[in-house]
C-alpha cells in the first residue's frame, strides 16, 4: 500500500461486525486473505484486536489481514487499460499515486457479494489482479487513522 502505508505502520480499523458501514470506491479496507475461511468468534476477534502485546509478531499466519483500496463492488466492470483504472467506464485516480500497473489490459465483473481491491503501490502488489475478487464476509472493516509511526498520524481515507 505504500506510499498509503509502510511495513509497519499501524491503523485504527472502524469494524463492520461492530458498525454498519457503507463502504465507497477509495476506500482503505481490512480483510482476512480471500483464500482463507474465517471461523474465530466475535469475542475471540475482540481479544485478538486488542493485543496491543503482539506490536512486533512478525509471524505470519493464514488469518493475516490484508489491507487494501476498493476500486469495485458486485456487478461493477472493472478495466485496466494503460495501466488506468476504470469501473464501468469511469477512470478512478487517487491523489499520491501516480504508478500504472502497465503490464496488461485487462477486464473483470465483480461478483456477487464481493469487492474489488488494488493495492496503491500497482506494480508491487498483491491484489484481486491476482486471488479475484473478495467476498464481502472477509472484511474486517475501513481503515481510517494511520497512528503508527506517531509522527505519521492522519486520516487514511482522505482522497475524496
Amino acid at each position: 500500500m505504500e506510499p498509503t502505508l509502510n511495513i509497519n505502520d499501524r491503523v485504527i480499523v472502524v469494524k463492520d461486525k461492530f458498525f454498519n458501514i457503507n463502504y465507497k470506491i477509495g476506500d482503505v479496507v481490512v480483510f482476512y486473505n480471500p483464500n482463507y475461511v474465517y471461523q474465530k468468534n466475535t469475542l475471540q476477534e475482540f481479544y485478538d484486536s486488542l493485543q496491543v502485546w503482539n506490536f512486533n509478531n512478525q509471524q505470519l499466519t493464514i488469518d493475516t489481514a490484508f489491507i487494501k483500496r476498493v476500486v469495485g463492488f458486485e456487478g461493477d466492470e472493472i478495466q485496466i487499460k494503460n495501466g488506468d483504472i476504470y469501473n464501468n467506464g469511469t477512470l478512478i485516480q487517487f491523489v499520491n499515486i501516480s504508478e500504472k500497473n502497465t503490464k496488461e489490459d485487462v477486464t473483470y465483473i465483480v461478483p456477487n457479494n464481493s469487492i474489488f481491491v488494488i493495492g496503491d503501490n500497482r506494480s508491487n502488489s498483491i491484489d484481486s489482479r491476482l486471488y479475484g475478487s473478495v467476498n464481502i464476509n472477509q472484511i474486517i472493516g475501513r481503515a481510517e487513522y494511520k497512528i503508527y509511526p506517531i509522527i505519521e498520524i492522519r486520516r487514511i481515507n482522505d482522497w475524496k
